[in-house]
């Protein structure tokens, strides 16, 4: 049997964007998706089944990432399309830090209609 480490997940927006550089200059850019799940699927964390907020980081890097950031502005819908990876590292302090995120290899946005569009890159 193979392994498949694949996602596909449709959201919100919920953070503003950040963007930095690699020591290679390519860029990174990252930001928080709230996944559209409706509030009964997702347990509340005192057990009411109200529902909790499933909120996943997303990284987009490379030329994934060299698009204008004003079209991942709060509250635009998107689908991302990625692997899903879990990092972990200590901090300074020498405490253990872990981290569960998607690195995207798509990512498009969704309208209100529905209809998706990729992402246009800068300049195009």
């Amino acid at each position: 049997m193979t392994a498949s480490n694949r996602v596909i997940l449709t959201g919100k927006v919920v953070t503003p964007s950040r963007r930095h550089y690699r020591p290679d200059g390519s860029p990174v850019i990252q930001f928080l998706l709230e996944l559209n799940d409706s509030e009964e699927s997702t347990p509340h964390h005192d057990g009411s089944g109200r529902g909790g907020r499933n909120r996943i980081n997303i990284v987009a890097i490379g030329k994934l990432a060299e698009f204008d950031l004003d079209l991942l502005q709060s509250g635009q819908h998107l689908m991302v399309i990625g692997k899903l990876n879990q990092r972990n590292w200590q901090t300074p302090e020498g405490k253990s830090r872990s981290r569960t995120e998607v690195i995207a290899t798509d990512l498009r946005t969704i309208d209100e209609k529905n209809q998706e569009r990729k992402l246009k890159k800068q300049g195009e």
